[in-house]
């Protein structure tokens, strides 16, 4: 009955899916044919201006991922991307200039209400030389495997065998590790996403029409009368520097026995449009100068966000070395930083600057692995140059974890994305996956950051009829957007390195702010066992909890007021049962079909 139900599904989308290709396939031919004769001379005709009206974005999704639209929106976006992309490639190999190519992509993309005229002027002007770099090197890049690449949707499919790809990956028997018991635990802090904002204006404007708000200059737009609170700000607003601060020292204030610091990524905010190589070094120095001096004694393990090179996102392979374009500044930062505090040893630096990833053992028997995985991020252009496991990051994981089993240790990993996020490509997601659950014996726990959400991932094996791997997401300590602050001490076994417990800490931000000339009133919100009732957090336990939430509406509510870590703004939206499962569904990370199941309301979970 189920796969009949499935197969029907299957069937409608088919039909409906052909039916959008060839509506989407004709509007491509027709503003590709009027952009052609737009750009010499930018002459808008009827045709072009009827077109341009029926693409434009709504404002108020500008601040939306374009992978997240649905219906219209989503074949208008594809439409969008291979009819700019074929005329510019074009227009770019037959001779035109990059001055020219990028002042008529930046009137294109205002004329679009992508952005605003700033923002277009700033990201276009940031990105086009890697873009330009590309596609000089790569002279048989099509727009369909671009905007595939991006979109990867009914209407822009990704058909590219170059995209698919594998990891050779150790196919013997598991070597399990004979278990230790103990009554000894330690614990673990993370802390993620801080996204400092060196612009921050208190009392500035928080309600703008640019992808970051609250910052100095934006005062003169305000008409919205919403104003930045002095700790932080629900809009999409970044954390001022003594809110960065406050957090840094209340963790030290309250927690005193602590072992180890996990920081999985995002120092840098999201004024996207007009980042440069200096101003993330004086952030990211900045914040770690503070990290290091508030956690003196403690070891810290860092990784990097997708926020942390420039421009945003572009993680560009070791053997690019052109100054303007390389990510080996911050890959040399990094190594110095990291190594010159003292957190990691001198052997981590080769594979630090080869892409960003290190592993280190900080006790016998006990494995850190920290990935640089934001190069799978379906907006690092780099991809399209090289896609192929990016410095070979995940043969090297890999390699790494099967020696870990001959050494009889225990792995953490830390990663900023988590394993299953659709920011992330399929090959990766797939491939890393696959690693996971043939080395989920040893890898006992891992972290990660990115969403902001409160948030856990269950990765189940291969045939879905258990679960391998947890991934705990640290949330974020800034509030963009419509967040609450907070971090996660982690209670973790002293031997065989498990997570028994979690506690999690926020502060209200409306209450914060009322008191601007006091300090936030830190609480904790939860701790994971207690809040689900749970006696342990093995994985058949963690199992039992996700068949619950899929029947117990109160169960699923209280999971979901803790994803968005109770912060009122995100909680006044409308979601019933149905709507609060979605968020159900983000906790399975399986290769095969367990979380189709959950998104179409079957029954998802195994016998």
């Amino acid at each position: 009955m189920r796969f009949s139900r499935l197969l029907f599904l299957a069937l409608l989308l088919k039909v409906a899916n052909s039916n959008v290709t060839s509506n989407t396939n004709e509007t491509i031919s027709r503003f590709t044919h009027e952009l052609n004769n737009w750009v010499p001379e930018q002459k808008e005709t009827k045709e072009f201006q009827q077109l341009i009206h029926s693409l434009t974005l709504p404002t108020g999704l500008q601040h939306t991922d374009w992978r997240s639209f649905e219906g219209d929106l989503k074949s208008n976006i594809c439409i969008i991307c291979k009819s700019v992309v074929n005329t510019f490639i074009e227009y770019y190999r037959n001779g035109m200039s990059v001055e020219d190519i990028s002042s008529r992509v930046i009137k294109l993309c205002t004329l679009l209400k992508l952005q605003t005229a700033q923002v277009c002027n700033g990201a276009v002007t940031i990105n086009l030389p890697i873009i330009v770099h590309i596609i000089d090197s790569k002279p048989n890049l099509t727009s369909s495997t671009i905007c595939g690449f991006l979109l990867n949707s009914p209407s822009c499919p990704l058909n590219d065998d170059e995209f698919n790809w594998t990891v050779n990956i150790d196919d013997g028997p598991p070597k399990f590790i004979e278990p230790k018991e103990s009554n000894e635990t330690i614990s673990i802090v993370q802390i993620t996403d801080i996204h400092y904002d060196p612009n921050y204006e208190p009392y500035g404007n928080s309600f703008c029409d640019e992808p970051t708000c609250c910052r100095k200059g934006q005062n003169d737009s305000n008409t919205s009368g919403k104003v930045a609170g002095y700790w932080g700000d629900y809009n999409f607003c970044d954390s001022p520097w003594h809110t960065v601060v406050d957090v840094l020292d209340h963790i030290r204030d309250q927690h005193q026995n602590i072992s180890y610091v996990y920081f999985t990524g995002d120092i840098v905010d999201h004024g996207v449009w007009e980042t440069s190589i200096e101003g993330n070094k004086q952030s990211l120095s900045k914040s770690y100068l503070q990290i290091r001096e508030t956690f003196e004694n403690v070891k810290v393990y860092p990784i990097l966000g997708n926020h942390e090179p420039h421009p945003l996102n572009q993680f560009a392979p070791k053997t690019i070395t052109n100054d303007e374009i390389s990510t080996q500044w911050l890959y040399k930062m990094m190594s110095d930083l990291w190594i010159n505090y003292g957190w990691l040893p001198e052997s981590t630096r080769s594979t630090i600057l080869q892409g960003g990833f290190y592993t280190v053992s900080p006790k016998k028997g006990f494995r850190i692995i920290a990935l640089n995985n934001n190069v799978c991020y379906n907006y690092n252009w780099w991809l399209w140059y090289h896609s192929q496991d990016p410095d070979g990051q995940l043969q090297w994981l890999a390699d790494t974890l099967l020696q870990a089993e001959k050494d009889g240790e225990y792995v953490h990993i830390l990663a900023h994305i988590p394993p299953d996020h659709d920011d992330c490509n399929t090959a990766w997601k797939r491939e890393y996956i696959k690693i996971v659950n043939r080395f989920a014996h040893i890898i006992r726990a891992q972290f990660n950051g990115h969403t902001h959400n409160d948030e856990v991932q269950l990765i189940y094996s291969s045939d879905d009829d258990k679960i391998n791997s947890v991934a705990w997401n640290g949330g974020s300590a800034t509030t963009f957007q419509n967040l609450n602050s907070n971090y996660k001490v982690y209670t973790v076994d002293s031997q065989n390195y498990a997570v028994e417990d979690f506690e999690n800490w926020i502060y209200n931000l409306t209450l914060a702010n009322a008191t601007p000339d006091q300090r936030p009133t830190w609480y904790k919100s939860y701790s994971f066992k207690e809040e689900y009732g749970l006696s342990d957090l093995t994985y058949n336990s963690l199992h039992i909890w996700l068949s619950k939430l899929s029947s117990d509406e109160e169960l699923l509510n209280r999971y979901y007021r803790h994803y968005f870590k109770q912060a009122e703004p995100s909680l006044r939206n409308e979601c019933d049962a149905k709507c609060m499962r979605t968020y159900m569904c983000r906790i399975i990370a399986s290769l095969g079909d367990l979380k189709i199941k959950c998104n179409n309301n079957l029954e998802f979970t195994s016998n």
